[in-house]
């Protein structure tokens, strides 16, 4: 879903503040949101796993995800993912297990 915007989302999201938003949210563990804040100095690969606990997660964690882009003042980020899949594009959607 997110694999053809995956490189701009990666280099634009602030991974530290929406996964502590998503786990206030109950979307992620404590591990996993420990395993971002380890990567504090290396923005892309925390990035890269917040995106793969997505990717992999289910659509309410995709949705969480969503939710906490607009909440952390990440707008943007939100409308590339949004906006890219509605003028089919890129194929950003839930994840397929859900659609099933």
């Amino acid at each position: 879903m997110l694999r053809r915007v995956y490189t701009v989302v990666c280099q634009t999201l602030e991974a530290q503040s929406v996964a502590r938003n998503m786990y206030q949210n109950v979307a992620i563990t404590p591990k996993q949101l420990q395993s971002i804040q380890n990567k504090q100095g290396e923005p892309i690969q925390a990035a890269e796993e917040l995106l793969s606990i997505v990717m992999n997660g289910s659509g309410n964690v995709f949705s969480c995800f969503l939710d906490a882009l607009k909440q952390t003042d990440q707008q943007a980020t939100h409308d590339i993912i949004v906006s890219s899949s509605d003028k089919g594009k890129y194929s950003i959607t839930c994840p397929l297990h859900v659609l099933l």
